[in-house]
């Protein structure tokens, strides 16, 4: 399935690329001096201008714009980072929505998890999530946010099995390999996790995520000097984000256990 206004991968996206406007059968984008008369122009000025164009819309709703009105101020509370007004206001008008086709409110949905997700409520994040797979089950992106979720929430089963279903679709996802590895970690299948680093490294052999997991993998199957090379070479390539800081304290750790051991060793 073609999907519009993909989001940047798990975790993972932000509010500010939520341009919804090809995702949601419109055929122009007006010029944003008009008048709010449709969704399109409504939707246009939310991308650019959300503070001004939740005032239009409510405007708008007030003269009559019904569900399009509704959904616009959705999407420029979204875009203002209102999270919960945003969901709120998601759940009510999606259900309104019949005339939009499947993949359009499975997207929006997507969207209304989004929101969830950032004012802190993973379960109706999840219900949300929910209710886009019940209208769009193929879509792969969906099903790895579900996934990162029941993860976040410690639900390793729930989010093995939306894993495996986006690898046999998309082999070749690294970050579905990583955060599989991760999962399986978590659960004591340390044989499986090694083989979806392995996995993901035969993909992208700099992938840092991988680097930071297979030498976590390396060090408790006592091969050090293996781990040792995979969070050196994490600090290289992750610059000065959290990777290279797990990667550092892995190597202090390190350094300092096998100094307490000559210290024993000297005894």
């Amino acid at each position: 399935m073609m999907r519009c206004c993909n989001l940047p991968p798990a975790g993972r996206r932000s509010a500010g690329s939520l341009l919804l406007a090809c995702g949601l059968a419109l055929l122009s984008t007006p010029a944003l001096a008009d008048p709010v008369r449709d969704r399109a122009s409504c939707l246009a000025r939310a991308e650019a201008t959300p503070d001004f164009a939740l005032e239009e819309a409510r405007l708008w709703q007030r003269q009559g714009g019904g569900n399009d009105a509704l959904l616009c101020q959705a999407v420029a509370l979204l875009l203002r980072a209102d999270w919960r007004p945003a969901a709120e206001l998601f759940e009510r008008v999606i259900p309104a929505l019949t005339g939009d086709s499947a993949s359009v409110r499975a997207n929006l949905w997507g969207r209304t998890a989004l929101a969830w997700q950032n004012a802190k409520e993973p379960e109706r994040a999840t219900r949300a999530l929910d209710r886009a797979l019940d209208l769009a089950p193929g879509d792969v992106e969906l099903r790895l946010d579900r996934a990162v979720l029941a993860a976040g929430q410690e639900r390793f089963w729930d989010a093995l099995a939306d894993l495996d279903a986006v690898l046999a679709a998309a082999p070749r996802r690294v970050d579905a390999h990583v955060l599989r590895a991760q999962v399986n970690r978590a659960l004591g299948q340390d044989s499986d996790a090694a083989r979806d680093v392995d996995r993901a490294l035969a993909l992208d052999p700099s992938a840092p995520q991988a680097l930071l997991l297979r030498g976590s993998l390396r060090a408790e199957r006592g091969d050090r000097d293996g781990a040792r090379a995979d969070w050196v070479q994490v600090g290289r390539i992750a610059g000065q984000g959290s990777l290279s800081q797990a990667a550092a304290a892995n190597l202090e750790a390190l350094d300092a256990l096998e100094a307490q051991e000559r210290q024993s060793t000297r005894r």
